[in-house]
């Protein structure tokens, strides 16, 4: 809690602060005392930005209007919120977030992606209809999106390769910082040990936690700025991921699956969740939003976030990995000569094991058009795989596993 002396006249107190008054406790000689709560700032790793621990992802930004989509950035910059995550490929986000903080873009860091591969097409098609979709000529954070293998990694490193075109632009002091996203923790360690990156944008929730092996600790090492994507829940998991937030949004729901990991009521939800990742080495959350309250719900959270207790990381098994051995879902075992998805079928073989979810494993398992079934036991997985693990016989096993009754 922090205490302030406003000016009882100063009608914008409350936005000055940007934060939530909670308590007027009373005037004294023509001023307020307010208590106010004010939103944890972290720093964003070397670039030495501050930035709010909730960020606000622009993913869920081209389903509002755009009267809508304003109200609610702002909603969010008012609520103490300064760090915007958007990408040209979520429809027209970047030109809602534009328009919304357009008269406060000093007080905020934007944050964008650039899909294409190519040192051209990222500078051509990506960074040029940035620049005017979010209405300034200055971008704080832009990052090279979604590189998910060791190949993409090595193009867009390369001489004619994306990051080139950032670099570039960096040079002329149109773009400060640059930063990768992905889905594997293995490949994004790859990628900060070049020193090329100041932030890596990677999922991390209850189940998800392969970053917090070895991408987490290395960024710490490197001083990389860790910004955490899909908080709310796997790739796999088939709700919407923006109606896992507000209390009172219809929320579709696996019955008994998922509750007893992420809770049953959407604050419930929000709290187990956010708790988990505000307790990592981690600066900021970059979720998606949609509605008001979901806003409201997440920043609550990290208002009174004072750190896990005792019964949550025993809860949460906090710190913890699965025992050995188990997929890092690195990927690298792929493509199997046999069309099995190795990654998923173990992926859903620790679901079942570790955290408890055998009924949806199974039933997600049953849906994989190519099962264990099919291997052929060339042992091209096990040569591949980066961490010397026995990938067929624990496909064998996860197999008996997932088809048992």
């Amino acid at each position: 809690m922090d205490w302030y002396w406003v000016s009882s006249i100063d009608s914008d107190a409350g936005k000055k602060f940007s934060c939530l008054v909670r308590n007027i406790y009373g005037q004294v000689f023509g001023y307020v005392l307010l208590q106010v709560i004010v939103l944890e700032k972290r720093r964003l790793g070397r670039t030495d930005l501050k930035v709010s621990v909730i960020g606000f992802g622009g993913g869920p930004l081209s389903y509002p209007t755009v009267d809508e989509a304003k109200r609610l950035v702002r909603y969010a910059f008012d609520r103490g919120v300064n760090y915007f995550e958007t990408s040209r490929v979520y429809g027209d986000s970047e030109e809602k977030i534009g328009m919304a903080l357009e008269d406060v873009r000093d007080d905020c860091i934007l944050a964008t992606k650039v899909r294409h591969r190519s040192k051209e097409m990222a500078a051509r098609a990506n960074l040029k209809q940035s620049f005017r979709n979010l209405r300034t000529d200055r971008i704080d954070l832009v990052q090279i999106h979604s590189v998910n293998d060791l190949k993409t990694l090595e193009t867009v490193m390369g001489k004619n390769g994306a990051l080139s075109a950032l670099k570039e632009a960096q040079s002329k002091g149109k773009v400060d910082h640059i930063g990768i996203t992905g889905h594997m923790p293995y490949v994004l360690s790859r990628a900060i040990e070049t020193g090329e990156f100041d932030t890596v944008f990677v999922p991390l929730n209850l189940i998800e936690r392969e970053a917090e092996e070895e991408l987490i600790p290395l960024a710490k090492e490197l001083d990389v700025a860790v910004i955490v994507m899909k908080v709310y829940g796997s790739r796999e998991f088939y709700w919407v991921q923006r109606d896992s937030r507000a209390e009172n949004r219809a929320i579709q729901f696996p019955p008994k699956d998922f509750e007893q990991i992420f809770g049953r009521s959407g604050l419930e939800r929000a709290q187990k969740s956010l708790r988990y990742v505000l307790a990592q080495d981690i600066s900021t959350i970059a979720t998606g939003f949609s509605h008001i309250s979901e806003v409201e719900a997440a920043v609550k959270v990290a208002e009174e976030f004072k750190g896990l207790t005792e019964k949550e990381k025993r809860d949460y098994r906090f710190g913890q990995m699965p025992p050995e051995p188990f997929c890092r879902d690195c990927g690298l075992c792929l493509p199997c000569p046999d069309d099995i998805n190795i990654p998923a079928v173990l992926r859903f073989d620790r679901y079942s094991t570790y955290y408890g979810l055998e009924d949806w494993s199974r039933r997600f398992y049953e849906k994989l058009t190519t099962k264990v079934n099919s291997c052929s036991e060339c042992g091209e997985c096990d040569a591949k795989c980066p961490y010397s693990l026995p990938a067929m016989k624990m496909l064998a096993e996860a197999d008996k596993r997932l088809l048992s009754r």
